[in-house]
């Protein structure tokens, strides 16, 4: 299962949510075919196809720098990058919060337009893997271990 299987039409929704199970759950050892080939572009584009599909190259370029994966040439293609600052918020994003997300935005997703901040690829995987790592290092008050997990995501993700 590629990107181009998960891209197309109404299922870019989806995409993030199947592309992560995969990446950090059952294709892990397989993360350079995940991303190997370019994502198929749908007959008819839109703002919200090309805000996924620039998310999406945006990802991949990320995950694989952060995980030492090759990175394919097709992120690279300058469709990905969008012509209007998308601010990936729950809410409307005033004045600091857009300031904030400037600042922690990853260089990515920051250079393709799109301002989520640091914390997008946080995931239960990584985060069950450590606290386990911890209980196995004699690491035993909960504190130490939050104290550990949270060393261990910023090691990755950053800040």
């Amino acid at each position: 299962m590629g990107l181009s299987a998960d891209m197309r039409g109404q299922r870019s929704l989806d995409w993030p949510g199947c592309f992560s199970h995969a990446w950090y759950g059952y294709a892990r050892d397989r993360r350079a075919d995940l991303v190997r080939e370019p994502i198929e572009k749908p007959e008819q584009e839109t703002e919200h196809t090309r805000r996924w599909a620039a998310f999406s190259a945006a990802s991949v370029e990320f995950l694989c720098e952060r995980y030492h994966v090759p990175c394919p040439e097709w992120v690279h293609d300058p469709t990905y990058t969008l012509a209007q600052p998308w601010w990936r918020t729950l809410h409307e994003a005033g004045p600091e919060m857009k300031k904030s997300l400037r600042e922690t935005t990853p260089t990515p997703f920051a250079r393709r337009n799109i301002f989520c901040g640091n914390r997008i690829f946080q995931n239960k995987y990584e985060l069950f893997e450590w606290t386990k790592e911890a209980m196995e290092m004699g690491m035993t008050e909960p504190g130490d271990i939050c104290g550990y997990v949270h060393q261990k995501e910023v090691e990755i993700h950053g800040g």
